[in-house]
């Protein structure tokens, strides 16, 4: 009779719950509670299981890539090409003796710069003279041996002397001409140094009298200002995405509007104080007047194949790391890290973190992480 009266109160307290969506205690004292509305459930670390009440307010999509275009906007400058551009410096110790330019002046490629008196000048060429007139006994003396030897009168260890004689005599004399050669032209102590490229003196650094080392400032500065380009600072983190052939504008003040380019070398050094990289480019048309050391504003047009997300299916927790979740089954979700670049077209990049058919939750993703908040 009592097992009946059990039977009976927890049939009715099941029918009341479901009714009611209560909990029920029965006269024996017994609480047997009733969930109202499950929750998402957490089936391990970052994964998350939700009810098929919920999966309605979710939608996800495959991850794709795709090609967006890009435009960079970054500062710039006008500068001498590499080979536009040159430092005359001492090559020996001396003193200046003349000037034959002054800052302004067009040059050819050599035409004589300025004219100094080195001792050591004087030394290289008493070296080289003194090789070569060694050179020329030396020569003489395995000849002789050489006779001798076709006579029958010669010895065979005086004639391999002579002929090992010779060969230190030239190549001292090899040596010799090679100093003599960076020196440069000129008799005795007199230097003539002379311009390597064609260009205007754009500045003089020495003067008469003074007395020069080898090594230290460059005593004249020549450039072409018609072989110039513009350099762009490119931050390192866009620099991958530009490439030769790209299209820029550049904006100067004294430009009334923007002139047309093209990229023509990307750098592969990174400065370390600005952490950018230098992207050169080359004007189609150059106006006339642009002078190096102007500085401008550089738009480089770009195309980029990149993984992209709608903003909002991406999560940062704990204020510094960027999430997604990722569907592993059709009620599972996985909480994946990823590194996120500048929004493209109004969407996320994703750097690294995704893979080409992965399913991302791309609305509704504040419902499985509570403690996240959203991207943009």
């Amino acid at each position: 009779m009592m097992r009946n009266s059990v039977s009976r109160i927890v049939l009715a307290c099941a029918s009341v719950t479901a009714l009611a969506g209560r909990g029920c205690t029965s006269s024996l004292g017994t609480s047997r509670p009733v969930a109202t509305a499950e929750a998402p459930a957490a089936a391990g670390a970052g994964v998350i299981r939700l009810p098929k009440a919920s999966l309605d307010y979710i939608r996800t999509a495959s991850v794709e890539d795709v090609s967006a275009a890009l435009e960079l906007r970054v500062p710039a400058r006008v500068e001498f090409r590499e080979t536009a551009l040159s430092r005359v410096g001492a090559p020996v110790a001396g003193r200046v003796v003349s000037l034959a330019v002054k800052a302004g002046d067009r040059v050819r490629a050599g035409d004589p710069l300025l004219t100094m008196a080195s001792p050591e000048a004087a030394a290289a060429r008493t070296a080289l003279a003194a090789a070569r007139a060694a050179l020329t006994e030396a020569q003489a003396a395995a000849d002789r041996e050489d006779r001798m030897m076709q006579a029958g009168v010669g010895i065979e260890r005086e004639r391999v002397e002579a002929q090992a004689r010779l060969s230190e005599a030239q190549a001292e004399v090899e040596r010799a001409e090679a100093t003599a050669g960076l020196i440069g032209e000129g008799h005795g102590a007199t230097l003539v140094m002379r311009s390597p490229i064609a260009g205007s003196v754009l500045g003089v650094r020495a003067s008469v009298g003074s007395a020069v080392e080898p090594g230290g400032d460059p005593l004249i500065e020549i450039g072409d200002p018609s072989a110039t380009w513009i350099v762009a600072d490119v931050p390192a983190r866009d620099v991958v995405t530009v490439a030769e052939g790209d299209a820029a504008e550049l904006e100067f003040g004294a430009s009334p509007a923007p002139l047309a380019g093209r990229v023509v070398s990307v750098g592969s050094v990174v400065s370390d104080a600005l952490r950018t990289a230098p992207v050169r480019v080359v004007l189609d048309a150059p106006p006339p007047g642009l002078r190096p050391g102007t500085f401008g504003r550089a738009r480089i047009k770009t195309r980029v194949r990149a993984t992209t997300l709608p903003s909002e299916a991406v999560l940062i927790r704990g204020g510094t790391e960027t999430v997604v979740y990722v569907a592993t089954a059709d009620d599972t979700f996985e909480r994946r890290s990823v590194v996120v670049g500048k929004p493209i077209d109004g969407r996320v990049q994703v750097v690294s973190g995704l893979g080409p058919g992965d399913r991302v939750v791309v609305s509704g993703a504040l419902l499985l992480d509570g403690a996240a908040e959203q991207l943009l």
